[in-house]
Formats: structure tokens, C-alpha cells, sequence
């Protein structure tokens, strides 16, 4: 643990820090936050539509390799879907 004096001195050079350099303070506190990018929003629906069209060639063309591949898109999409459901830190 850290003596009395060694916390001030921290908080003092905190508050220096903070006033020097205020976006750069700012990212640091944002470290260990989970992001949520746009990627987590648009690449689970992508990969819906490109599911429903691949099912739907694969019924077209009577083709099982297709229906395999629609499948496991279809799966992988519906996970990402639950993923951005999830806590960020479960404990």
C-alpha cells in the first residue's frame, strides 16, 4: 500500500496530467471499456442476407453444398446476434 504522501503526490501528478493533456487522460480512462463498434451492429445483418440468399439459390438449384453453407452462415449470424446481447464483464 501506498503512504499518505505517496497517494498525494500521485493525485497531484494526476491533476497535472489532466490539465496538460485532457484527451490523452481521457483515453486512458477509457481503457479497459468495452467498445461497440459498427461492426458489431452491421456484420451480424450482412451475414442474415447473405444466409437468406444463399438458402435460396441452394432451393433454386437443388444444390445441398448451398444449403450447408446458408446453414452454417445462418448459425454464425445468429450468434453474433446474441454476442452484442451479452455483458461486456461477466463476473
Amino acid at each position: 500500500m501506498l503512504s499518505h504522501d505517496d497517494r498525494e503526490q500521485l493525485k497531484k501528478i494526476e491533476e497535472w496530467f489532466e490539465a496538460a493533456e485532457p484527451a490523452l487522460a481521457a483515453s486512458f480512462r477509457d481503457i479497459g471499456k468495452p467498445r461497440r463498434s459498427r461492426i458489431g451492429k452491421v456484420l451480424p445483418v450482412c451475414l442474415d442476407v447473405f444466409a437468406g440468399l444463399l438458402l435460396t439459390l441452394a432451393v433454386v438449384t437443388a444444390n445441398a453444398t448451398l444449403v450447408l453453407a446458408g446453414m452454417l452462415a445462418l448459425v454464425i449470424g445468429v450468434g453474433l446476434h446474441l454476442a452484442r446481447h451479452l455483458p461486456a464483464n461477466p463476473s
